[in-house]
């Protein structure tokens, strides 16, 4: 029975000793995939070319934006007081065609105070409406207002 002890004594030092060198490897590899220095040293190439593709996409984007962004004004070339009179013509024809366009200002503010006077008018028309649809509470309408006989 001796014999036995001591060879299960054995088999656990070698289990163990086997146990020990895989958790030192395992132990050495996750500290490896951790490390950010060794990655940077394994693959630093490849994290270097995905920044450059970074900054020249973000300095295409930024370069485009600031191109359209910029309305370049046509060049006038003005020699003389006849080219002056005919751009300032033009100008002014310009500036009517977009009146007519719009229409005059008195017509906007026409439009402006009937729409104002149909929105109030819809609004006494639907309180009127639920005053008389709804029924009495305490002798008073929807809105506490109180009802009179003739209503």
């Amino acid at each position: 029975m001796g014999e036995a002890v001591a060879a299960a004594q054995r088999e656990r030092a070698l289990s163990k000793q086997a146990l020990e060198a895989r958790i030192g490897t395992l132990e050495g590899r996750v500290r490896e995939e951790l490390d950010w220095r060794t990655k940077l040293r394994q693959d630093g190439v490849r994290y270097a070319a995905a920044g450059v593709v970074v900054v020249v996409v973000v300095a295409g984007v930024v370069a485009r934006r600031r191109h359209r962004s910029k309305k370049e004004s046509p060049v006038v070339d003005v020699t003389t007081l006849d080219d002056v009179a005919e751009q300032l013509r033009s100008i002014s024809m310009e500036l009517a065609k977009r009146r007519k366009e719009n229409g005059p200002l008195w017509r906007a503010l026409a439009l402006r105070a009937a729409a104002a006077a149909a929105a109030a008018g819809g609004t006494m028309a639907a309180k009127q409406a639920m005053d008389r649809f709804s029924g009495p509470v305490d002798g008073r309408g929807a809105h506490g207002v109180r009802r009179t006989e003739e209503s």
